[in-house]
């Protein structure tokens, strides 16, 4: 009975760099996206100051803009809640009853699940050769950024600018004191997604590029030595 043994594939100069490639660029997500500014935002103050420049004359508070990163997220939720006081609940954990704050919910749920994805773009990076499966992976990836990127512009960000969630509703502060005093002294004239969400999104475009270029190049080698051994 004769056996005939299956040789391991060896692992090619150009494999490792495939793999430190697709490694790094699944690694840069984490820091960039905790790190990089993920929200802006601009706060048009013109109707206060209006009636300030008309009593002193000088006022303009004109526009006020800032960005929200997840580094400083508990900062800007200490600080939403020192200055909401004890008229307005503004409880992490009841967000999802607030209906306003759904689609951004959603969004962060994307997000993080293209995050997920890319850990596992990372470890599997270190290990295999596999350029299809981080093509599959980095193209759910893809769609997974792209669909926090809808939630949260056209089902959030652009329902805020454009009052039809008002600020009120953000603070839980419908229908107080609290939500006339928000109301007039300001309003979001822009909110949107910003470089750490685009660094993940590119990350990911990248390792798609990057991994269906290489099963090109495999593809090719494997069909010259196809047609070489056809030769010989």
């Amino acid at each position: 009975m004769s056996k005939t043994k299956k040789l391991k594939q060896k692992t090619t100069g150009f494999d490792i760099l495939y793999r430190v490639v697709a490694a790094a660029m699944a690694a840069a997500m984490f820091p960039l996206v905790y790190f990089m500014n993920l929200i802006y935002f601009e706060i048009d103050h013109s109707n206060i100051s209006g009636i300030l420049s008309l009593l002193t004359g000088e006022a303009d508070l004109g526009i006020t803009y800032d960005y929200i990163s997840l580094a400083k997220l508990g900062d800007y939720v200490d600080m939403l809640k020192s200055f909401t006081g004890d008229d307005v609940s503004f409880n992490m954990s009841q967000l999802w009853s607030n209906a306003a704050y759904r689609p951004a919910i959603v969004a962060a749920a994307f997000l993080a699940l293209a995050l997920v994805i890319g850990l596992v773009i990372f470890c599997f990076a270190l290990f295999s050769n596999r350029a299809k499966i981080v093509a599959v992976l980095s193209g759910a990836g893809l769609l997974f950024t792209g669909a926090s990127y809808i939630s949260f512009t056209n089902f959030f960000a652009n329902r805020v600018v454009s009052g039809d969630i008002s600020l009120a509703q953000l603070f839980n502060a419908e229908g107080s004191l609290m939500s006339l005093i928000i109301e007039f002294v300001a309003d979001i004239s822009v909110l949107r997604l910003d470089s750490a969400f685009f660094a993940v999104l590119f990350l990911m475009l990248g390792l798609l590029i990057w991994s269906v270029s290489v099963i090109v190049v495999n593809a090719s080698d494997e069909k010259e030595k196809k047609l070489k051994a056809q030769k010989n």
